[in-house]
């Protein structure tokens, strides 16, 4: 999927991202980014606790969109934020969704949506040259309590042409 539609993010991407210091990277791959309400919710319960988090109100390439009711039928066990995102994405047909909770990624996966997450993101972005080394970036992740399984660990790394 080279040109999706939209783009709509989670807030696990967008904190991820934040604290890597790449959140630009979805300004640079994408140009503009959906954010639904319960997301920026999330994300401000977090800043007022004093956590490193993006106040996306404050960046103009990221668009606040609520998803139509009629979406948000069907899909449960969620939070709030994976919960609108995914509805989002279902009421944009060609959108592409970043999750990176697994249970989410399942339901939007059934549901038939384009998805990618954090890693994806990164790699999409040492591909097109944003990103001299994905490996690091992961190290850097898991510090912030990122869990990514050792066989995707080692899959990222491959594709990302930086196995030993």
């Amino acid at each position: 999927m080279t040109h999706p539609v939209a783009v709509i993010s989670d807030t696990g991407p967008l904190s991820y991202l934040h604290r890597l210091g790449h959140l630009d990277i979805l300004h640079q791959l994408y140009r503009h980014v959906l954010v639904p309400p319960a997301v920026v919710a999330e994300l401000n319960v977090g800043l007022r606790l004093g956590r490193d988090l993006p106040d996306v109100t404050t960046l103009d390439w990221i668009e606040l969109r609520s998803p139509p009711a009629h979406a948000l039928q069907g899909i449960d066990g969620l939070g709030a934020g994976e919960t609108e995102g995914i509805a989002l994405s279902r009421s944009l047909p060609g959108s592409l969704v970043l999750l990176d909770d697994g249970h989410a990624r399942k339901v939007a996966a059934s549901l038939g949506l384009h998805l990618t997450g954090t890693v994806g993101v990164l790699l999409v972005a040492k591909e097109r040259g944003l990103l001299d080394r994905v490996g690091p970036e992961l190290e850097r992740l898991q510090t912030f309590g990122f869990r990514l399984a050792a066989p995707a660990w080692r899959a990222v790394l491959e594709r990302a042409g930086e196995t030993d």
